[in-house]
């Protein structure tokens, strides 16, 4: 879900980093007035964030381009509001280190993924008061997370005015596909509905696989280390 730089134009690269800088702001204040102390926290969001940092290296082929992890849905889950600070600097590093994304897209970059962990962590706080089984609530929040991430990715390209590179080879592999295609003729006369819808069909698997990622995890999480998701069972309670 990077965007490079020299993509985007620039009033969307500094409402990007605007927005970003207010939701770290208010995500550091979040999290302190949920557990006062977040030095606490450090150890958990060090480990959350070098597991954003290496998912990014696992891609999934998706012709004609592919996907890397994201694992937005389960850094919301495990850090709360924290998790959109963890992303940032899980992205600045990955910008400098390895050249995905860059610097000046970062903040873009940062709503992508920070968005949808912190709605992660809401949509997870709902599902545990209906006494859901952790692997359903996760896979349920991964893919709701993935989900938003490619509807602001859409609604970035098509403010942007930014046609999607692959949008012809897409259109070439749901060609055979009667529904598929049916829906890509009517969209073709609104080129940014098409993207949208594209970039949709193109993120699919990732859904999916982040989905089942989580639904092994949270289960595991739950039996060896319970006290990870101890502030949902506190909210329970209350």
């Amino acid at each position: 879900m990077h965007i490079s730089d020299g993509i985007l134009p620039t009033w969307v690269l500094a409402a990007g980093w605007i927005l970003t800088i207010i939701l770290l702001v208010v995500s550091i204040a979040w999290s302190k007035k949920q557990v006062g102390n977040l030095t606490e926290k450090v150890p958990q969001a060090a480990v959350m964030t070098a597991a954003l940092f290496v998912a990014c290296m696992f891609r999934i082929p998706v012709p004609p381009t592919s996907l890397h992890l994201m694992l937005a849905g389960l850094a919301g889950i495990m850090l709360g509001p924290l998790a959109f600070v963890c992303i940032f600097i899980s992205l600045l590093l990955q910008a400098i280190l390895l050249q995905f994304g860059g610097i000046t897209v970062l903040g873009v970059n940062s709503l992508l993924m920070g968005v949808p962990a912190l709605c992660g962590y809401l949509v997870f706080m709902a599902l545990s008061k209906t006494k859901s089984p952790s692997w359903l609530s996760g896979a349920v929040t991964s893919f709701i997370a993935v989900t938003i991430t490619t509807i602001l990715l859409g609604i970035i390209f098509y403010v942007s005015g930014v046609d999607f590179g692959s949008l012809g080879a897409m259109l070439d592999r749901v060609s055979g596909i009667p529904i598929l295609s049916n829906i890509a003729d009517v969209l073709q006369n609104t080129p940014g509905l098409l993207t949208f819808f594209m970039i949709f069909l193109m993120n699919i698997p990732l859904m999916l696989a982040e989905a089942v990622i989580s639904a092994f995890i949270l289960p595991f999480i739950e039996k060896v280390k319970p006290e990870m998701l101890e502030q949902y069972h506190l909210k329970q309670k209350n």
